[in-house]
């Protein structure tokens, strides 16, 4: 019996973490418009929230100043491109007053996908 309570309790409990992580995911997207990753060799910039098909929070650390997130990212250049990439990017934000602004956008990788 207190198996099944347990169980329930993860479920109950991964069930409402997913709305958060989802809004979270958004306000990344959105942060990331007008950002750059990558130097000369390989660089991307977020010109569009639409160019993001998917995120994932690989990682996520905090401490009162900084907030670091590992991201698995899937990239399309254009609406009408079918360039399409697989990306990994390393976002570090930092706390200026009372909101939260991005620092840094690294790059760990990325390459071209069918």
């Amino acid at each position: 019996m207190r198996f099944i309570s347990l169980l329930t309790t993860i479920a109950v409990t991964a069930w409402l973490a997913l709305p958060m992580q989802a809004a979270e995911a958004d306000q990344l997207k959105s942060d990331l418009v007008g950002q750059c990753m990558g130097g000369r060799e390989k660089c991307w910039r977020f010109q569009s929230a639409d160019q993001i098909k998917e995120l994932v929070i690989k990682n996520k650390t905090q401490d009162a100043q900084k907030r670091v997130y590992v991201l698995a990212l899937k990239l399309q250049a254009a609406a009408n491109a079918n360039e399409k990439y697989a990306a990994e990017a390393r976002v570090e934000y930092r706390k200026t007053g009372a909101a939260w602004t991005i620092k840094q956008v690294g790059l760990l990788s990325m390459k071209k996908v069918e």
